[in-house]
Parts: C-alpha cells; structure tokens; sequence
C-alpha cells in the first residue's frame, strides 16, 4: 500500500489553507488536549471524533510510518483495564478516516518515546495495535490522522485477546508466550507484566524450538523480539534474566550496530539467526517471544466468556450479538476479523462455568 507524502509545506499553512477552502470546522474536538482526556474503562466500544482538533501530542520513532513520524489532529482518551493480559484497540470498521493510533502508559500529556504501541495501517488505512495491560492500571489512547489534512469521526474498540502462540518447552519446563508488541522495550516490559522476559536462549536447542515455533506463525515469516541487548553498555549484549551469555546465533557481520543505536536483538523467522536493530524496530513488525519460568499468571478469558466474569451466559450472548458482522477483538472468538456465525458456535459450545 502506497501513501502519498507532501513535502516542502508547513503543516499548519498547509491546513490552514486547505481549512480555508473547505470550511473545516474551528471549534476544537472536546478531547483535544492530552490534558483533557476523554476518561473511559473496561472493554467495548468507544466513539470519537476528530473534528477541530489540532495536534499536541509528540512526534515518535515507534509511530514511523511512510517516512511520517506524527499522528495529527489527535483526541485522547484515558482507559482503565479491567484485568491483565493482552489488549487490542481497533479502528477497523468503525470510521473511513485514515487513521493512526497510540498507547502510552498512563494518563495526561505522554512522555518523549514512552510509546508502548503506534500503528498506521492494520486494516486498510483504519489502525489496529496491541498492549499489555495490568487490572486497573490506566493508559492514554491518542487517535488521529495519518494526514494534517484529516479529520474525521467514528468508533474504536478495545478488547482482550489470547497470546497468538502458547506453548511450553519439554526440554526446560518454561512457558513462551508469542504477542505482537511495537517496539523491544515495550515487549520487555509486557514480558515482566506477564511475569518472565523476553526470551533467553541459552543453546543451539532452545534457539530451534523458538524458530520452529514462532518463526513462521500464521504462515508468515515473523522477526522476532529476543531479549538480548547492549543497552546498558555497547558491544556487551546481555539477558534481561541474567542467562549467562555462553551461545550466540548472530547473522553473517552482525550485530554491526548500523548508524548507531541498534542496542537490541532480533531473530529473522527465515533461518533463526540473530540480528541487532533499534528499540523501535524500524518499519518492521515484530513478535515478541515471551518466556516465563515459574509461576504462571492466570491463563487468558475461556472461551466465549465476553465479558470477563469466569462463565459464558446470556449476557455474553447478548454482547456477541451486538457485534454481529463487526471486527469487535473480544466477540471475535476465532480471530477471523469478523464476528460471525462461527464465533457463535464457539460461544454456545463453551456454554457455563469457566474451567
């Protein structure tokens, strides 16, 4: 997909001039300023609307997309998480906007690059992204445009979602988690809120089953998020779990460090090697591989139970429906893109208590 870029203007006589030729509204959006966030909690569907809002919030690495680095004419919104585990907001389906979306950890105006996700196009041009959640923590949600020019209105959803690949390593014992996590230090820190880190490879056989596992996920070669790093001191990569540092699986003249800053580790889903790369990750979409030694956290919600309280009854049935034909993460039950009436006999077959 191809955006088109306009260089050589100044964004605000740029949307100035197109604002006097198309009568865009001067009145600011009610949540304008990151100051001002919209407060919402728990999971649903939230509407928004863009209309007179400017820009306020950072530009950021983690938000790079089509040489565009900036998400414009932005509304905030604070969110509180009813419960742990993985969420998804989503734009798919709920505005025609060319959209572009961020979370960040807390409430109020966000700090320079403490972005824990950013997306541009997920769904043709609508945004989709993914965050580790804690239960009653809050996070700002910043929703705008891809274009200075954009405005518009619509909805999103937020909603829990189940790791993407969940398995346990016979050789070690240890759980590996796969979730799609924006930048490294984003996906180090949904690790510990998982209660592990990002995986440490310690042989030849642990690197294996980590490729074989996530390396193709979904029929896709994946680049993987590896815990590895030199972010404390350059040249001396370490693991965030104090692995010692006895195997190393690097790529032919890597880590090379180029342009600087590549502080972190990757793993290349084609052959299982290893290279260095930004914390941001570049243009790239990453999985990140989780390990956790020990005790678990509680598994995700069971199947169908929409609403998160420990059983699958009417009053999921009553959410389902709702979102019948939408893109809706928690009514979503096989992650298709759409709810349907497969996701309905997933419902009904889990019907009761929770396990």
């Amino acid at each position: 997909m191809n955006k088109i870029h306009v260089s050589g203007i100044v964004p605000s006589n740029l949307a100035i001039a197109v604002c006097a030729v198309f009568a865009c509204s001067t009145a600011n959006a009610q949540n304008d300023a990151c100051s001002a966030a919209t407060p919402i909690a728990g999971y649903g569907t939230f509407q928004f609307s863009t209309i007179g809002a400017t820009t306020d919030g950072n530009a950021d690495a983690a938000c790079l997309f089509f040489s565009v680095n900036q998400i414009f004419n932005d509304v905030w919104f604070c969110w509180t998480a009813p419960s742990s585990g993985l969420v998804e907001v989503a734009l798919c389906g709920g505005t025609t906007l060319d959209t572009k979306m961020a979370v960040y950890p807390g409430c109020g105006c966000p700090a320079l690059d403490s972005t824990l996700a950013c997306n541009d196009d997920s769904c043709s041009l609508q945004s989709k992204l993914q965050f580790g959640a804690s239960a009653g923590s809050r996070y700002t949600i910043r929703v705008g445009a891809y274009s200075v020019t954009g405005f518009g209105s619509g909805s999103f959803t937020v909603g829990a979602v189940a790791p993407l690949v969940d398995v346990t390593n016979p050789v070690n014992g240890h759980r590996y988690i796969g979730l799609n996590v924006a930048s490294w230090a984003a996906a180090e820190a949904t690790a510990q809120m998982f209660g592990g880190h990002l995986a440490s490879i310690a042989d030849q056989s642990e690197n294996d089953f980590i490729h074989q596992n996530f390396g193709n996920y979904g029929g896709t070669t994946q680049r993987l998020w590896i815990g590895f790093n030199d972010i404390t001191n350059e040249g001396a990569f370490v693991w965030p779990d104090g692995t010692p540092t006895n195997y190393t699986n690097w790529s032919g003249g890597e880590p090379n460090n180029a342009g600087s800053g590549e502080d972190v580790a990757e793993m290349f889903g084609v052959q299982g090697t290893w290279n260095d790369m930004p914390d941001s990750g570049g243009t790239y979409l990453h999985l990140a591989v989780i390990e956790i030694n020990g005790e678990t956290p509680p598994p995700p919600p069971c199947m169908g139970d929409v609403n998160l309280d420990g059983a699958v009854t009417g009053a999921d049935l009553g959410l389902l429906l709702g979102d019948w034909g939408l893109p809706i993460a928690q009514s979503d039950l096989d992650h298709d893109g759409l709810v349907t009436g497969a996701d309905l006999g997933l419902l009904l077959g889990a019907w009761g208590p929770c396990n």
